[in-house]
């Protein structure tokens, strides 16, 4: 038997399912009704036990020094799979994490992340940006990113949601960011940021 999956956990999976979800008791009930029980039991946890060259990663447009791929997981809307893209030195660190509808089961798609206070939830939850939000403090929405801190740094993260041309979501993108400073990142540099980092569609 699996381990029975924590708070952060059942956050992750019911913001893949349906974010209105709210419990993993009846994200399982769906699961089971759809007939994905015993795929989404077995492959309870994001495992990032696949390394990759980080020249073909998903995502781009700032330098990475770790990157690996995860198992596919299967959710009511079909199977996902994510991507952890991770950069560390001595004075910054940052955490990206894609997820990716890979094969879709009907015409849902993923749900979007609200721009709310959700969106902190989300980033709090996500397994591929823990190394970088784990420990957080502080969390505040500052327009379309998230600003918190972690030690001595001053951090910031934001959610992209994927492009829907045809009503069904494919990708939802998370990123978090921290460095040694004193004062807040500028909005100026944390939109430079936001900005620079693309996905491969």
């Amino acid at each position: 038997m699996g381990r029975t999956p924590s708070k952060s956990d059942t956050t992750m999976d019911c913001q893949v399912n349906r974010y209105s979800l709210k419990s993993s008791t009846g994200m399982l009930a769906l699961l089971f009704v759809a007939g994905a029980f015993t795929a989404a039991f077995a492959q309870e946890a994001w495992l990032y036990g696949s390394e990759i060259p980080c020249a073909t990663a998903p995502v781009y447009g700032i330098p990475f020094n770790n990157c690996a791929v995860s198992n596919r997981r299967t959710f009511r809307i079909g199977s996902v799979q994510s991507w952890r893209l991770t950069f560390a030195d001595s004075k910054s660190e940052f955490a990206i994490g894609l997820y990716r509808l890979v094969e879709a089961q009907g015409g849902a798609g993923m749900s979007p992340v609200p721009t709310n206070s959700g969106m902190i939830d989300w980033i709090r939850a996500a397994e591929a940006l823990r190394s970088v939000a784990s420990g957080g403090t502080g969390w505040a929405l500052n327009g379309n990113y998230v600003t918190f801190q972690k030690s001595q740094r001053q951090c910031l993260a934001f959610v992209r949601n994927g492009p829907a041309p045809d009503g069904q979501q494919k990708w939802i993108l998370g990123a978090a960011f921290c460095r040694e400073a004193v004062a807040p990142i500028p909005a100026s540099e944390a939109q430079f940021i936001v900005d620079a980092i693309k996905v491969r569609e």
